[in-house]
């Protein structure tokens, strides 16, 4: 019998909370988030949010956090883009608020599984998911497996040095907003034929090319899809990106990658966070397995 799972995909600046179920996604709703929330505050904000879709059917609970989490016991250790929350026992806390199973992820691992379990993959794919949206993260699935480190800490990438600051302040929104602008409006300028818009995301794109050098050249892998908020302007950065990449890697690791963007939208995190419950605390299936 297919479980009912209360599923959130909690980012820098917005919160998704669904109901996810081995047929799909139902009842998704969208909360602001205030990164410069307490850690308190965040608190209370994420039971409000799972308390306004919960209901009697919610086995259990599943969270993506944009978080370093510490696996064993589902403490959040730190959050670049939300400072004050961090050092949270974000399993315990939930588990006793809600009396209900609870599972705490990295963010960009959940989205990373949901586009593996929902694609045509081979078992032994090594597929990357990258997430463009107040940061840049990723989740690694690799030989078919996802790869978390000890601490949720593999993937990330944008914390990397690159000119003047780490590779997300070039990769993620938060380009836009040192150019004065935001990626949603800087998009919406681009789609209205602006010369000037639609070169600040040329210029991302070769930003994100980079960042993408390094992750070939750490993982060399078959797969990397690109998703979150920024990727919907990808028709305006993805000639900028290939075009760098070509300059950076071999022709021959290039031939054999594929650079997709997903077609699954804010759906990926959250059907990932139920093919991870449903593999690490029911069944223990490899994470290639039909989760239906």
């Amino acid at each position: 019998m297919s479980q009912t799972l209360l599923c959130v995909d909690l980012g820098g600046t917005k919160a998704l909370v669904a109901k996810v179920t081995a047929i799909g996604v139902i009842e998704k709703r969208y909360f602001d988030v205030d990164g410069n929330a307490s850690k308190a505050q965040m608190n209370e904000f994420l039971c409000k949010i799972i308390e306004q879709v919960i209901d009697d059917s919610c086995q259990s609970i599943v969270i993506g956090v944009p978080s370093m989490v510490l696996m064993e016991t589902g403490e959040v250790i730190e959050t670049v883009n939300i400072p004050d929350w961090k050092n949270v026992q974000l399993k315990a806390l939930l588990s006793e608020q809600f009396k209900l199973p609870v599972l705490i992820h990295n963010d960009a691992n959940c989205f990373a599984m949901g586009e593996f379990t929902q694609g045509q993959f081979n078992a032994d794919t090594n597929l990357i998911g990258i997430c463009l949206g107040t940061g840049l993260g990723a989740g690694l699935v690799l030989n078919g497996q996802l790869y978390t480190g000890k601490h949720s800490a593999a993937g990330e990438f944008g914390s990397f040095d690159y000119r003047h600051g780490i590779i997300e302040n070039y990769t993620s929104g938060q380009f836009f907003i040192e150019q004065g602008t935001s990626g949603k409006q800087l998009y919406q300028q681009a789609l209205a034929n602006d010369v000037t818009a639609q070169a600040q995301f040329t210029e991302f794109g070769k930003h994100l090319a980079h960042a993408i050098n390094q992750v070939i050249l750490a993982f060399d892998p078959d797969v990397i899809i690109l998703g979150g908020s920024v990727a919907n302007a990808s028709a305006y950065f993805l000639p900028s990106l290939h075009s760098q990449l070509a300059k950076l890697v071999n022709p021959i690791i290039l031939q054999s990658l594929d650079i997709c963007i997903s077609t699954l939208g804010d759906d990926a995190p959250l059907l990932g966070g139920y093919a991870l419950f449903i593999n690490e605390i029911n069944y223990k299936q490899p994470l290639g397995a039909n989760y239906a």
